[in-house]
């Protein structure tokens, strides 16, 4: 914990008090601590990550499941880097802004309607599901739902992301369709994975109703996607060096033009003999 950084050690202190406080182990002073400890310890092993919210509900997840400190960081170092997941959490989040759009696809593919309403309404994807890629869906869906998603997230990969995020439209396209205005969905986004008490029945939409979801076809549009948005940032990059140099021309008052004053030429000086 000595070369975690203080900007990551705040921010770990200040989301320990908001990681699953109902739950009996993180309700105590001991059960945070340990949380902590396993949170700090991978800020130092993992500097390109350091620390990033969302991940504080994942390292709980896994202590309350190993309850030892050790055998949970070590399994959140496993499981980041089996999934891919380590560029949810860097800086600019590219990947996992590439995996919305990705998904957004998704979803105009297997769930169309819903998407001709967020189109509509102009909803974006980041503003719903961020929060279920970066946590692992483990903040949204209830206790049960969340180990029996993860037994297949670990079993399958990344595109289980994909498949449950699918299936929470599906089981709630109803309600979606019913009052599709922005202000009745963004009001009501929160309650979709919470209700998901059926594990079963969120697997089997899932896997049956979301067929051929090959993961070489993911890949290849996570990769076009990518490179989207590496091109986006670049060009908002670009723009705001150009704000950036167009204020300060601004801001700088502008130098008068240098004056070129011609010297007159000396008139001859005529010096007198000296008399002696």
């Amino acid at each position: 914990s000595e070369a975690t950084t203080p900007q990551a050690a705040e921010e770990i202190e200040r989301d320990l008090q908001r990681t699953f406080p109902s739950h009996r182990t993180f309700r105590t002073a001991v059960g945070r601590s340990k949380l902590r400890n396993v949170l700090r310890a991978y800020a130092c092993y993992c500097p390109r990550i350091k620390y990033c919210q969302g991940m504080n509900f994942i390292a709980a997840l896994l202590l309350a499941v190993f309850v030892d400190e050790d055998r949970a960081f070590w399994a959140l170092v496993c499981a980041i880097d089996s999934l891919g997941a380590e560029g949810y959490y860097t800086e600019g989040m590219v990947l996992l802004r590439s995996d919305m759009r990705v998904l957004t696809k998704l979803l105009a593919q297997k769930c169309p309607k819903v998407y001709r309403v967020f189109q509509h309404e102009g909803i974006e994807m980041e503003a719903i599901c961020s929060e279920w890629y970066v946590t692992w869906f483990s903040k949204c869906l209830p206790m049960p739902t969340i180990l029996r998603v993860w037994d297949t997230l670990f079993f399958e990969g990344f595109k289980i992301f994909f498949r449950v995020a699918i299936a929470v439209f599906k089981r709630n396209e109803a309600e979606i369709l019913r009052v599709p205005t922005f202000e009745a969905i963004m009001l009501t986004a929160k309650n979709w994975p919470a209700r998901m008490f059926d594990h079963n029945e969120l697997l089997k939409v899932s896997f049956r109703e979301i067929p051929r979801l090959r993961r070489r076809d993911l890949l290849q549009a996570r990769d076009d996607a990518f490179l989207a948005v590496e091109r986006d940032d670049e060009v908002r990059r670009r723009q705001i060096r150009l704000r950036q140099e167009k204020a300060e021309a601004t801001r700088s008052p502008e130098r008068p033009a240098a004056l070129v004053v011609e010297s007159p030429v000396p008139a001859p000086v005529v010096v007198a003999p000296l008399r002696l």
